[in-house]
């Protein structure tokens, strides 16, 4: 059996996570987590048609999520519901790197990981897999960490030259199995 993505990518330093963000990754089948998110999305045109191509959630505070985690082979699929509207990426390891597809756009992620939590660091991105080059990578801050006993999650996307693409954050907890938000 194949360990889990996140282990994969890891190594020994999956063990310095907190409680939370190991449970959350330890993914070896399907899983289902809920809980409450805030969105805010950009407002150029290039961020509307960005997020329109990605399928990025609606803004709103609040909002009821849940994300459906299913290990498949060597790859992870996310299924984000944010109320009613889906956002769905895979993720999977290449060359070290930690990879998430989000429609037409791949990005490559190195993960950094402390007993505070996991930040996920751009390293590189392919539109309809053509590299593209780093002046015009987004700025992605990613944070997952533990509080109060839940996984906490904070993430946000700029980008060059038009600022805000995506900003979200908010808490999961585990669902019992086949639960929903």
């Amino acid at each position: 059996m194949m360990a889990p993505l996140y282990r994969r990518v890891l190594g020994d330093r999956f063990e310095q996570l907190p409680a939370r963000v190991r449970e959350l990754h330890d993914l070896s089948g399907a899983s289902v987590w809920a809980g409450r998110a805030d969105v805010e999305r950009g407002r150029s045109w290039v961020a509307r048609i960005a997020a329109a191509l990605t399928s990025l959630p609606p803004e709103g505070r609040d909002q009821p999520l849940q994300v459906t985690f299913e290990a498949r082979g060597s790859e992870e699929i996310w299924r984000r519901r944010f109320g009613t509207s889906v956002f769905p990426s895979v993720q999977f390891e290449r060359r070290g790197y930690l990879c998430e597809r989000v429609g037409p756009v791949t990005f490559a992620f190195v993960l950094a990981a402390s007993d505070e939590g996991l930040a996920l660091e751009l390293q590189g991105l392919r539109l309809l897999g053509v590299a593209l080059p780093r002046v015009v990578h987004p700025t992605i801050a990613t944070f997952e960490s533990e509080r109060e006993g839940r996984y906490r999650f904070e993430v946000e996307a700029r980008l060059p030259l038009f600022g805000l693409l995506v900003r979200y954050a908010g808490w999961l907890e585990r669902a019992e199995d086949g639960a929903s938000a």
